[in-house]
């Protein structure tokens, strides 16, 4: 149990350090946030902004090695491994082959489900009890499909949401047209899930970091935390790369795809690879649906924020290179125009690409909890391609796992030391 002289630090400003910083706060504890950039530019800030209690399917289940397989030898498909001869890549490829199972899938769904409709409980007490506006639409989300193969494939997604108590319907293209009457779509029909929700990423970053720094929470940027050393329990000092040493209670490293490279310092093996995303936003454009889409077939979200419209999508395993490749925003590009016959490759081309770097567990699932054999030191990370949907509700059990020892919702398939 902790008091009031505990100091915790936490490592990265994304979203997932700053639900970490501002569930400690709530318990009264000082906290200090180390981040190696200026806070702008994490994985945070250009992802689609999706609050998706649908998700419950983890990225490793059955036909995504052979379909990857298939897409790897395409320039412009979705998904992308760079063969490389790299021993952790090497691993993580074998411990994501392993967990490709039903048996995994239907183990981690029930897991997945309460912490993703807790996350966004807990967005909703966030917009409420602070006061604070970031975009948060709550009225569902639409997976569309331009084939009927692709809608017959959702269709059975859905099913194993339903069966979790996630809500679907599937509809018509018709029907869907009628939902988004402002959007022109050439689609085949779509899965409704009406739970789902999304907001603005940036605004809630900004805002959110705001709050903390009127809450106390101390911020360092521009402070790459290069060494870990556990004292004693209860005494843990960082070291920066200028040599600066600061020292706490507890450390809690929410540093993205950056983690497993500070836990080596600790002879800690954290299998995690980065997972390489786009984004393209359109400014205010004359044409904006209410509702968010995946498009099927093509794994690009569509989400409207606040007057802009955000296309974000594909995953490429090419380390932490974060370079464009032209190759991957064509296939978005085209992606949009052959969903939506109003918008035109022009309309996209001349826009600011984002990259970001996701950071992807083997299994699918985060790590979430307190590192072994150490005492003071815990993780928030690998939330993947849902890390708003993730964050909080991983950020409040590290909160609860600090203060009081327990959390209700932690689990052995969120544990950083399953792998060891």
């Amino acid at each position: 149990m902790m008091n009031n002289t505990d100091h915790v630090i936490v490592i990265g400003a994304g979203i997932a350090g700053l639900a970490v910083a501002y569930y400690l706060r709530r318990n009264g504890i000082t906290v200090t946030i180390c981040e190696k950039g200026d806070g702008e530019d994490n994985c945070s800030y250009g992802n689609a902004g999706l609050i998706a209690p649908r998700h419950i399917i983890p990225l490793s289940s059955p036909g995504v090695i052979s379909e990857g397989l298939r897409w790897m030898l395409k320039a412009e498909s979705p998904f992308y491994i760079k063969p490389r001869l790299n021993k952790e890549l090497i691993s993580w490829i074998w411990k994501f082959r392993k967990a490709s199972t039903e048996k995994h899938v239907d183990e981690a769904g029930p897991v997945l489900r309460d912490m993703l409709f807790r996350n966004q409980n807990l967005l909703i007490d966030l917009e409420k009890k602070e006061s604070i506006s970031f975009g948060f639409q709550k009225n569902g989300h639409l997976t569309i499909c331009k084939t009927e193969k692709g809608l017959k494939k959702e269709a059975k997604k859905a099913q194993k949401a339903s069966a979790l108590g996630v809500p679907t319907e599937v509809l018509s293209a018709k029907e869907v047209q009628e939902m988004e009457p402002n959007i022109r779509m050439d689609i085949h029909g779509a899965v409704y899930y009406p739970k789902d929700a999304h907001l603005h990423p940036g605004h809630l970053m900004e805002q959110l970091k705001a709050l903390l720094q009127k809450q106390g929470v101390n911020f360092r940027f521009n402070t790459e935390i290069t060494d870990i050393n556990e004292k004693s329990e209860g005494k843990v000092d960082v070291v920066s790369s200028d040599n600066q040493k600061l020292s706490g209670t507890q450390v809690v490293l929410c540093s993205g795809a950056w983690t497993p490279e500070l836990l080596k310092r600790l002879n800690f093996k954290l299998p995690l690879q980065a997972g390489k995303g786009y984004s393209i936003t359109l400014d205010s454009p004359s044409t904006v649906p209410q509702i968010n889409f995946l498009l099927a077939e093509k794994k690009v979200a569509v989400t409207p924020m606040m007057g802009d419209l955000r296309f974000a999508g594909t995953m490429e395993i090419v380390g932490k290179d974060q370079s464009v490749t032209p190759a991957k925003i064509s296939a978005l590009k085209k992606s949009v125009t052959q969903y939506f016959p109003e918008y035109s490759l022009g309309d996209l081309d001349g826009q600011d690409v984002w990259v970001g770097l996701r950071p992807c567990s083997p299994d699918g699932l985060p790590y979430v909890g307190k590192v072994e054999p150490f005492n003071s030191i815990f993780v928030s990370t690998g939330h993947s391609m849902v890390g708003m949907s993730l964050s909080f509700a991983s950020g409040e059990i590290i909160s609860q796992l600090i203060t009081e020892n327990q959390a209700k919702l932690s689990h052995p398939m969120m544990d950083p030391n399953r792998y060891m």
